[in-house]
């Protein structure tokens, strides 16, 4: 990727920076607003206002950078949390029509119980595990972003999953780490 060329007005960064950032970015807007249109404004929003511009640092962790700046645009508009989106991706191998039918009500229904456990976590909770285990944030990053200290981010994920297990069956917890935290 060229920062450089993309913060020089090349058309070309701007397309591979977009197109390989934007699906994660826009994930992780719906953390923060439930009004898709205003994630999507917001992030191109973000993306004009970056591009062509020469004064923005050249030396950047890009992926970081464009997470920070989008959190910060969010979270002036007075943002309401939503639910995480779908969470669901074949969990099972199976070798008929039949199994397939099985298993796909069954992890509905699992997915259904994690989404629900997941979501009554509080919300900086929630969102320590999304920028940790989906976005692969390091704790260090993600302490910068939202403004606290590092053993804070780990407190809250430690936390997390803590409250996770004790609520979650065992399979579920399970199912819970392969879907969400290993899938995304």
């Amino acid at each position: 990727m060229s920062w450089i060329g993309f913060i020089q007005g090349n058309q070309s960064s701007f397309k591979e920076i977009y197109d390989t950032h934007i699906d994660d970015l826009y994930a992780y807007g719906r953390q923060y607003h439930y009004d898709k249109d205003t994630v999507l404004d917001c992030i191109h929003d973000l993306f004009v206002h970056l591009f062509n511009n020469s004064r923005i640092a050249r030396e950047v962790n890009v992926r970081y950078y464009l997470f920070s700046a989008l959190r910060r645009k969010l979270l002036k508009i007075k943002v309401q949390t939503v639910d995480i989106d779908e969470i669901t991706d074949d969990i099972m191998w199976t070798n008929s029509h039949e199994l397939d039918l099985i298993n796909d009500e069954v992890e509905a229904k699992v997915v259904k119980v994690i989404k629900e456990k997941v979501d009554a976590l509080p919300k900086r909770q929630r969102e320590v595990l999304f920028l940790r285990y989906y976005l692969n944030f390091s704790y260090d990053e993600i302490a910068s972003m939202m403004g606290v200290n590092v053993e804070t981010c780990r407190t809250l994920s430690f936390r997390a999953i803590k409250q996770l297990k004790v609520e979650l069956k065992p399979l579920e917890l399970f199912t819970v780490f392969y879907i969400f935290f290993n899938k995304f």
